[in-house]
């Protein structure tokens, strides 16, 4: 039997071995414990039963294990490595068989599923963040009379994250927007600088540069994207494919409590 409430307390009960190793429910309910504090606002599977997400972190902790067993057997770990690094370093390796995708087959692919990059009509702007509502009027008084230009104003006195690119931001739909700029926007025309738009952030002036209408994004606009899903997918195939063999070159075997919780999916 893989757990005996007789030899010790709840906590040491065996959820799953491997090899030699073991995980215990204590170890299991620190990293549910440790991950609920950390991602507090992004709990995964919260509808999910309590066995489910027992589970969930379990398959997490077995597939953790065999990576570092994996990499100790091919020599990848030095001795002061953290196991987490031993882990990088056994994906790294797990990887390096994988090619990646050439054009031809990025092209065949996104041929066949252009759906996927349809996209709804999006803003493109540039926007200057300050502080102060005066300093903004000033700047949008020199922009205009081209004593200054919208990139220069915002390399140097924009407090938004986009600053250092001249304030370019990426291209968005109207709800990606706050709302205060939202309401702006669509009565802007193409190069034309907003007033300045108040919001809990500070104080914004907008141009909008360009509106992008809805469609199919062409292939040379996402050519890398889908190169990577594709790459991305090979890995993950892979690295599937690996996960089954090492579970049985590794031994591993899970409480039947636990293994049932998959079958209720």
């Amino acid at each position: 039997m893989l757990s005996c409430p007789a030899c010790g307390s709840r906590d040491q009960e065996v959820l799953a071995t491997i090899g030699k190793r073991q995980i215990t429910r204590k170890q299991l309910e620190e990293r549910i414990k440790q991950y609920r504090t950390t991602f507090s606002h992004a709990a995964p599977q919260e509808n999910s039963t309590p066995a489910k997400l027992e589970r969930f972190f379990l398959d997490q902790m077995i597939e953790e294990t065999l990576l570092e067993m994996e990499g100790r057997r091919r020599g990848l770990a030095d001795r002061d490595d953290a196991p987490q690094e031993i882990i990088r370093k056994t994906m790294i390796a797990l990887g390096q068989g994988i090619s990646y995708p050439s054009r031809q087959e990025a092209l065949t692919y996104y041929q066949k599923h252009k759906a996927s990059y349809r996209v709804p009509q999006r803003y493109s702007i540039t926007q200057i963040l300050v502080a102060d509502e005066h300093l903004a009027w000033e700047l949008k008084e020199k922009i205009e009379k081209h004593q200054l230009t919208m990139a220069e104003a915002a390399r140097k006195y924009s407090l938004g994250e986009e600053s250092a690119g001249g304030g370019q931001v990426e291209p968005m739909e109207l709800h990606d927007f706050l709302p205060e700029i939202a309401k702006v926007i669509p009565h802007l025309k193409p190069a034309q600088l907003s007033p300045v738009i108040h919001s809990p952030y500070g104080y914004h002036l907008v141009r909008l540069e360009q509106v992008l209408p809805a469609g199919v994004l062409p292939f040379s606009a996402v050519e890398n994207k889908v190169k990577d899903e594709l790459y991305a997918r090979k890995l993950r195939k892979h690295f599937n494919q690996w996960l089954t063999e090492a579970k049985i070159r590794y031994q591993v075997v899970i409480q039947p409590p636990l293994l049932e919780a998959v079958n209720e999916k």
